[in-house]
């Protein structure tokens, strides 16, 4: 059994009409946010998923305006300790962001 088995898991959901989509999720003090999974969706062609810990952007990508996109990381994102980890969708007017993982 592996650490993160014994975290405390979570999810988050941001759904916008107007604008750009961010979830968030803050840990306490002692914690760290390890992201497993992330998806999203827009209706802007070129749109970017952007997955920042604090303020710096520690993944980014290109997601297209037709189909949801999804992706799962076989190693978790490890943010800073009792530092915020945020996922941003960029949109015109419908767009949603999702991303999962442990408190540890």
């Amino acid at each position: 059994m592996s650490p993160i088995d014994n975290g405390q898991r979570f999810h988050q959901t941001a759904a916008i009409a107007t604008g750009s989509a961010v979830a968030t999720e803050t840990p306490a003090a002692t914690q760290s946010v390890y992201l497993t999974d992330v998806s999203g969706s827009s209706d802007t062609a070129g749109a970017t998923l952007t997955i920042k810990d604090g303020s710096t952007t520690i993944w980014e990508e290109i997601i297209g305006d037709t189909m949801p996109y999804e992706h799962a990381f076989a190693v978790p994102l490890k943010g800073t300790l009792a530092t915020a980890m945020t996922v941003t969708v960029t949109g015109t007017t419908a767009c949603f962001a999702n991303f999962a993982g442990v408190l540890l």
